[in-house]
């Protein structure tokens, strides 16, 4: 298994975060909650088609998380969590034939209140991507 996290791997085009935010759909799963959509690589650019299934980007609320260590950290432990549980994404994606052309482009953020251990934001992982293959499985 590669538990990479690559470059291609990375939502950083302004165009597609705000098409996430102006189209796409959401979900929680505490501590998280997912923005996600559908993306056609060809309509956006020409290097999307090549990147990943998946471009995944994260945020932290500056206004509940005040000093940048506290934010670098959980964002840490997100990408973290994230890195080792999307290879039971790709191989669903793999899996189901229908999806296995399309791309998607996954918005995290974090919303507790508190800044939580490693083990709960992994779990929160755990259900989001489940979550997300049971919606985007039917």
């Amino acid at each position: 298994m590669n538990f990479h996290f690559r470059r291609n791997e990375r939502l950083k085009s302004e165009k597609i975060i705000s098409l996430l935010f102006k189209k796409g759909r959401s979900f929680s799963c505490y501590p998280l909650r997912l923005v996600y959509t559908q993306i056609d690589p060809l309509s956006i650019s020409q290097h999307l088609a090549e990147s990943a299934p998946i471009q995944f980007s994260l945020s932290v609320s500056k206004k509940k998380f005040k000093h940048a260590v506290d934010r670098n950290l959980l964002r840490r432990r997100i990408r973290e969590a994230y890195r080792l549980q999307k290879h039971e994404l790709y191989a669903f994606m793999q899996e189901n034939a229908k999806l296995a052309e399309k791309k998607y482009a996954f918005m995290v953020i974090y919303t507790a209140q508190e800044s939580l251990s490693y083990l709960d934001i992994e779990k929160g992982i755990r259900k989001m991507i489940a979550k997300f293959k049971q919606e985007v499985g039917n």
